[in-house]
């Protein structure tokens, strides 16, 4: 089955990246270019620690204890939601997403931990450096590539769509199951790990 570690989000601010997916799609609609984007369901934005891809049943017996003790010797932490982004850049938009400020260093030590982890249970090594976003929305497998940087002009000239969009405790980590569904991905919760503690539940 496929996996993936993460932190949840909070329903009031996947509420603020509702309202921001609604808003850019209203700016594009405006400017016949809303077929382009495939927009992600905001009822289940989570921020990614690692995707661990197809998961054996060696690895998930490894994977749960791994992650109890990487999330026990670290602090909770606080994040937010704060402005519009795009990969690999506004020109050549491949995937919109609202970028993760606050405590970026605990973060980013958490994050390392995982993945030093992730190779121990014989997980590859991730081939890009950890850049924390919640995705919102892909460009659709045949938009036109004429069209492309005019959705990325667009949207990188209304910043205010997704300033400030609240801040979060972060307390556990979850390590989710995604069953891929014709109406998109199913997350299954497989364990959840408070930080600074014991297993919640696995």
């Amino acid at each position: 089955m496929r996996t993936f570690i993460s932190v949840e989000i909070p329903e009031q601010m996947r509420q603020c990246l509702a309202s921001v997916c609604a808003a850019s799609a209203t700016r594009l609609a405006d400017e016949g270019l809303a077929p382009l984007l495939r927009w992600s369901d905001s009822g289940k934005a989570h921020l990614t620690l690692r995707f661990l891809g197809e998961t054996s049943t060696a690895q998930r017996q490894t994977i749960g204890a791994m992650l109890g003790e990487v999330a026990a010797k670290h602090p909770p932490f606080s994040l937010a939601l704060d402005g519009l982004g795009a990969f690999p850049n506004w020109r050549r938009l491949r995937v919109l997403w609202v970028g993760i400020t606050g405590d970026l260093a605990l973060l980013g030590r958490l994050q390392a931990d995982i993945e030093q982890g992730a190779r121990a249970c014989g997980f590859a090594a991730e081939s890009s450096a950890f850049h924390p976003h919640v995705t919102l929305a892909r460009i659709s497998r045949d938009a036109d590539y004429r069209l492309i940087s005019q959705v990325g002009a667009l949207l990188s000239a209304q910043p205010a769509l997704a300033q400030r969009l609240g801040q979060w405790r972060v307390s556990e980590l979850v390590w989710m199951r995604s069953d891929l569904q014709p109406g998109g991905s199913l997350y299954t919760p497989q364990g959840s790990y408070r930080l600074g503690a014991e297993t919640l539940s696995s």
